[in-house]
């Protein structure tokens, strides 16, 4: 091929997308589709991802992407894919998808449990480096207990990011950023493991080759051509994970933190060794660029919470009104009346891999004499609690790594407003660092597409060129930074006790997860 574009396909939690970037960076067409899982209707917590729907989906939002790009299918040089981490999908002998689930399917909780009795999911921690809650060990393990005869037809496994290539390609490949989110990996190899694989019951043969992101695996078939709009015999380009290919659209090296901020939050750490937390914290997996590990804090739906608080007060109301403001601009301007600590909001718990039970949502401390700025400490108290969590997860990694980070770069949509970065940098006390892009999941993979189309004689190079400089550098208060230290204590006493009635049953929480060691 002889193009000058590359595209990024990502099958996200929420949505799918193609994303056209010349080899600056930019975006030159673009296009999107959300999607929901279904249910599973005999299976509790359990839901689908549809792959025959999804697939078409993504086939028009390819050719969608190249028509608002307005250019012919020839000019893009290569592709390569994204997803969401942890799900899986699954391949009979003649190469049909026969089951697969996203990463928030939730309906192997009696065989995680199961594993954490019998004391193999601290084996796969201390190998894999993530819990048995929402990764592969006790999906397959359902499935083995509630659908046997599915099981048994199982030739072949792969992650949905690899999916997405193998629709294209008819090649079955992986790598190590999205396989090791199956917690079949030996992390230190940045391979399958043969024990994990063989103590749920498939045959290591059954997993797909690993490459590193950035090889060539394949070209576009003239049957997924026809499907999509791209041109026949399109490089296609090994990929990665939403969230390390984030850092690497970022240019995030070995000893860099970042925080990844969509609906959930993640903090994170790369390093030149595959760091495990010995207690379960936070969990650890392979980074896009070969040699470089990741080990991150999850925010739990951190993002989305503002999100809530959106929907919830604010667009019924100018819905209503026929007001025409910004609902999140009005949200961030009555937040900064608010004052600093009026109401703890428990969103959420700092990651805890092995029992990481969410509280329930509650919102407590308001002063009935200040009526105006009840939904101000609302939204204030859903922005502290999201820093909060990201500087108990950024001490975490500090303590493990050994390394402390006077800068934290903060990317992806919660940081497009000012006073949310603001409070992150008084919490943390640390500067915080905006960066121009805020979808750099889809720049990360572009620079792979680039780099493994030959495009960039290495991949560095491909980010030299490619990547997001800074737009902004937000710096803490020390007032503020001194008043959120006692702020912090007061909202970590209260979540935990939020979470201990949870726990008890005594409210719903948030979230229960399978597989926590009691």
């Amino acid at each position: 091929m002889s193009g000058d574009l590359v595209m990024a396909i990502d099958a996200g939690t929420g949505s799918g997308r193609a994303i056209i970037h010349d080899l600056s960076g930019a975006v030159v067409g673009a296009a999107q589709e959300e999607w929901t899982h279904p249910v599973a209707a005999d299976a509790p917590g359990g839901l689908d991802f549809a792959t025959e729907g999804n697939g078409a989906l993504i086939d028009r939002v390819i050719g969608r992407a190249i028509a608002e790009a307005g250019i012919s299918a020839e000019r893009i040089a290569a592709v390569a894919t994204t997803s969401m981490r942890e799900g899986i999908v699954l391949y009979d002998e003649k190469d049909a998808v026969i089951w697969a689930c996203p990463n928030v399917d939730s309906r192997a909780r009696t065989e995680a449990d199961r594993l954490v009795e019998s004391g193999l999911a601290d084996d796969i921690f201390r190998i894999a480096g993530d819990w048995v809650s929402i990764t592969a060990p006790a999906r397959l393990l359902w499935l083995q207990d509630n659908r046997p005869e599915l099981f048994a037809r199982i030739r072949r496994m792969g992650m949905i990011s690899d999916w997405l290539a193998t629709r294209m390609t008819g090649e079955y490949f992986t790598e190590p950023s999205a396989g090791s989110s199956s917690a079949l990996f030996d992390l230190g190899k940045r391979d399958w493991s043969g024990r994990l694989i063989g103590a749920v019951g498939l045959d290591p043969a059954m997993m797909p080759q690993v490459v590193e992101p950035g090889t060539p695996i394949g070209t576009v078939r003239p049957d997924a051509a026809a499907r999509c709009g791209l041109a026949p015999g399109t490089p296609v380009i090994a990929g990665g994970a939403d969230t390390q290919l984030a850092l690497l659209g970022l240019g995030r090296r070995s000893g860099d933190a970042t925080l990844v901020g969509g609906s959930f939050w993640q903090m994170t750490y790369l390093s030149d060794r595959p760091l495990i937390d010995p207690d379960c914290g936070p969990r650890t997996l392979c980074h896009a660029r070969p040699g470089e590990w990741m080990v991150e804090g999850i925010g739990f739906l951190s993002g989305f919470a503002l999100r809530w608080v959106r929907d919830a007060f604010v667009v019924p109301v100018l819905n209503r009104t026929g007001a025409s403001l910004n609902a999140f601009d009005l949200i961030e301007s009555l937040a900064r009346e608010a004052p600093a600590g009026g109401v703890i909001a428990t969103t959420a718990c700092p990651m805890q891999s092995d029992n990481w039970c969410q509280p329930p949502l509650g919102f407590l401390g308001f002063d009935l004499n200040q009526p105006g700025l009840a939904l101000g400490q609302i939204a204030r108290g859903v922005m502290e609690s999201g820093a909060f969590l990201a500087h108990q997860h950024l001490t975490r990694l500090e303590a493990l790594s050994g390394v402390r980070h006077d800068v934290v770069q903060f990317t992806g949509g919660s940081s497009q407003g000012t006073l949310w970065p603001q409070i992150i940098a008084d919490v943390t006390g640390r500067e915080v660092d905006i960066p121009v892009a805020r979808e750099t999941t889809a720049l990360g993979c572009a620079m792979l597409a680039a780099s493994g189309a030959g495009l960039f004689p290495t991949l560095d190079e491909a980010v030299r060129a490619m990547a997001s400089p800074i737009e902004r550098r937000v710096s803490p208060d020390p007032a503020a930074r001194e008043s959120y230290r006692s702020i912090e204590r007061q909202w970590d006493e209260v979540t935990r006790a939020a979470a201990g009635l949870g726990a008890r049953g005594t409210l719903e929480p948030i979230w229960r997860p399978a597989g926590a060691r009691i």
